[in-house]
């Protein structure tokens, strides 16, 4: 029987979550408290209902790789919380953040060699 993970569902996140995996923590740390942002503010969503949520599924085991990190965490359970339409409006922002936080990145990292 072949798992899978509620965000291989969709071509779109499956592709996003890939991209996260593969960032070294300090970017991902960034990207995790910009996807916050992003969701709280571009989106209309209860916060507080949001916030309730992330109460209710507190880490308790580390054993998916985003768990590692609070805010990805966060992030990823608010994601998977939201509608089709809405994650589908999301992704695309989520990306362009991605992209920004990436070439600061990379921008500061040149200018420290």
């Amino acid at each position: 029987m072949n798992y899978v993970r509620w965000y291989d569902k969709d071509p779109d996140l499956s592709s996003l979550m890939a991209f996260l995996e593969s960032l070294n923590d300090d970017v991902r740390d960034e990207v995790a408290q910009d996807l916050i942002q992003i969701i709280l503010s571009e989106l209309k969503t209860n916060t507080d209902g949001e916030i309730s949520l992330l109460n209710e599924n507190k880490i308790t085991e580390y054993k998916r790789w985003y768990d590692k990190n609070i805010s990805l965490h966060s992030a990823v359970e608010i994601i998977k919380n939201l509608d089709d339409t809405q994650r589908k409006e999301i992704i695309s922002l989520i990306m362009e953040s991605i992209v920004q936080i990436l070439t600061e990145y990379n921008y500061e990292k040149s200018e420290d060699e």
